[in-house]
């Protein structure tokens, strides 16, 4: 039988604040600081440890078994009981943990110190006292550069990706993240003690690696928390900026989804070892403020009988920074990412055989080596996911970290909203259905499409009917259907026969105007103008080839490669483009998502694709002639919807 220890709490009064103490202590070898909501809330603040590992099975001997005294426990009365020491550290997501154990610590609650030990008593040299008791010192120096990172189309090609892994029926939703990187000189602990006196993080951590290495965690999120054999979670999935109302994220349906997914994924890894009947989800979908953002956060709790060690092997890493089902997540995630995670979305925290267990989800962290900072930012994927605002939404979130260290990202990272042009907004939205023998092709992903645009712009989804409405208007033989769905919330459903598709297109370069193009306008003028002088092929700024003013722009490779540019704001996600990728995945032909300019397309055979059209050649761009291959393009259409609705695909050109 294990023998118990007795532990040590001794009140010492007010002091300098959290940030103040940190600045003093910093240098010190192991240096700990856990701040806010940690163990009942306030901080805990510890140095020099007296063991170290990175092994978690170690975790596995401190089960809770130390002996608190009566007059310990009415000395340290509105602690929620001692934390007195134990394993402080980090658990990294695919890298080896860091773990450090200590004996002794000082603790924050409500305005006052206390010196809390595993059964030692404070010395008078004690390097915690004396920094608390000590005269304030200068403020540790810290710089840090712009922060850069891999361009936004890298993070555009791997959310469209996990999109197809969740179509494919792979996964259910999957996080997807970038890290950001700048040069940094001096005290990662300076940069930690200042940010969080700024934003003050519901679990910010603080962890000295050594070696020049540190860890400065800013997280708002709970991953476990043990008192006893009662285990806590609380999921964070949903985010909106702070700009907008609460009732924004309380209403999206996506962001739901994607929170409830967790919070089932959370449960079946507690249920591995929780007592038989009591996983609980005593929290459902609740919005919280937090530093810049909203979060739709969640609490799952159980009882378990199993170790520390034992509690994290059935939970690590977290759930709502993988994704679902988790090992299938985890996997797509390592093919995904174009860097190891490293700490980020593993977790920091401790283990005392006085208080219990707490850790959190290392988010929103600052990873410090040598003359460099990263700061890794993500977010969940689903079927419904837009990728630019993927994007945009790391962007908010790195937003406030950023902006409490007095940092930026470069200008190419930025993304600035984007407005639409004044032609479009009030003209409402369109789909274009192709319909064959009364039966629409691909409903719900034209209907789908419709919805999220229309939420993002109006605030409200399609009408619930409109998929019956299709079905009823269309009509025999090839034909299509138009919906078309106003700012009030209206709906237009309209069919007819369908005129034959071209055979090929001669297309000429046009400087696309800037606009939010991501959506399918009502507004057709600006698109009609442009055509006048034949079919434009739209370019960007940065020269990048985006669409034709009737689909989606493709280039097929001698090896058989389909490459589309990624999705932006000026760039429809088009339903056949899905489709034609999707098709190309089940049949083993490679795909690209990567921009190409003008004179790459211009040597490559290309075509564009649409609903009603399918597969369209490109024969020329400015007068010059393309490469053809009509007979592969003929077969990538035949691969969309059968070769007897093709039709034009052998006509001549």
């Amino acid at each position: 039988m294990r023998q118990a220890t007795r532990v040590l709490a001794e009140a010492l009064g007010p002091g300098p604040s959290p940030d103040e103490l940190v600045r003093r202590l910093a240098g010190r070898p192991g240096l700990v600081c856990l701040w806010g909501a940690w163990a009942g809330g306030g901080a805990i603040v510890a140095c020099d440890p007296v063991r170290r590992s990175d092994d978690p099975a170690v975790l596995a001997d401190l089960a809770p078994r130390t002996h608190v005294d009566e007059a310990a426990e009415r000395a340290a009365e509105g602690q929620s009981r001692v934390v007195g020491g134990g394993w402080f550290g980090v658990l990294s997501y695919d890298g080896p943990p860091h773990l450090a154990f200590y004996d002794q610590l000082l603790r924050y609650v409500g305005g006052e110190w206390w010196f809390e030990s595993l059964g030692a008593r404070p010395r008078a040299d004690d390097p915690l006292l004396e920094a608390l008791r000590g005269p304030a010192r200068d403020r540790p120096q810290w710089t840090v550069g712009e922060f850069d990172g891999p361009p936004p189309a890298g993070h555009l090609d791997a959310v469209e990706r996990a999109i197809e892994l969740i179509r494919a029926g792979e996964l259910y939703q999957v996080n997807v993240c970038t890290r950001l990187r700048a040069p940094f000189a001096g005290s990662a602990a300076g940069l930690f003690a200042d940010a969080a006196a700024r934003l003050a993080p519901a679990h910010g951590a603080f962890v000295d690696l050594g070696d020049g290495r540190a860890v400065a965690s800013l997280s708002p999120e709970l991953f476990l928390r043990r008192r006893g054999d009662l285990v806590t979670t609380s999921p964070i999935k949903g985010t909106a900026p702070r700009s907008v109302p609460a009732d924004t994220l309380r209403r999206s349906a996506k962001d739901a989804a994607e929170n409830v997914m967790i919070v089932d994924l959370m449960r079946n890894d507690l249920g591995r070892v929780a007592r038989t009947g009591t996983v609980r989800v005593p929290e459902l979908l609740s919005v919280e403020p937090h530093p810049g953002v909203w979060h739709l956060v969640s609490t799952v709790t159980a009882r378990v009988d199993v170790d520390d060690a034992e509690l994290l092997a059935a939970t690590f890493p977290p759930g709502s920074v993988t994704g679902a089902p988790k090992l299938r997540a985890m996997q797509a995630i390592a093919d995904l990412e174009l860097s190891r995670r490293g700490v980020y979305t593993g977790a920091i925290g401790f283990a005392s055989p006085a208080w219990g267990a707490e850790f959190n989800v290392a988010i929103r962290t600052f990873e410090v080596a040598g003359d460099s900072i990263e700061l890794g930012v993500g977010g969940g994927i689903t079927a419904d996911s837009v990728p630019m605002l993927e994007w945009r939404e790391c962007l908010h979130k790195a937003a406030p970290l950023l902006g409490a260290i007095g940092a930026r990202v470069t200008p190419r990272l930025a993304t600035p909203e984007v407005a639409p042009t004044g032609e479009q907004l009030p003209g409402g939205l369109i789909e274009t259905i192709r319909t064959l023998d009364g039966e629409p092709v691909r409903l719900a992903d034209h209907l789908a499409r419709l919805d999220r645009s229309a939420r993002e712009l109006y605030g409200r989804g399609r009408p619930d009917d409109l998929a019956a409405r299709v079905r009823s208007a269309a009509v025999r033989g090839r034909g299509v259907a138009r919906v078309i769905v106003r700012p009030d919330g209206s709906a237009e459903v309209s069919a007819a026969p369908a005129g034959p598709p071209p055979a090929c297109s001669d297309v000429r370069v046009v400087a696309r105007r800037p606009g939010l193009w991501r959506h399918k306008w009502a507004d057709r003028r600006e698109l009609d103008a442009a055509e006048q002088a034949g079919m434009p092929l739209f370019v960007a700024d940065d020269g990048a080839v985006l669409e034709t003013s009737r689909g989606n722009v493709f280039l097929l490779l001698d090896d058989g490669t389909l490459v589309t540019p990624p999705l932006r704001d000026d760039l429809l996600p088009g339903i056949t483009r899905r489709a034609l990728l999707d098709a190309a995945r089940d049949a083993g032909r490679p795909t690209r998502l990567a921009n190409f300019d003008v004179k790459e397309l211009s040597s490559a055979v290309a075509f564009w694709t649409s609903s009603l059209s399918l597969v369209v050649p490109i024969a020329s761009v400015d007068g010059v002639a393309l490469p053809r291959r009509d007979g592969d393009l003929a077969e990538l259409a035949a691969g969309l919807h059968g070769r007897a609705q093709l039709g034009s695909a052998k006509r001549e050109c």
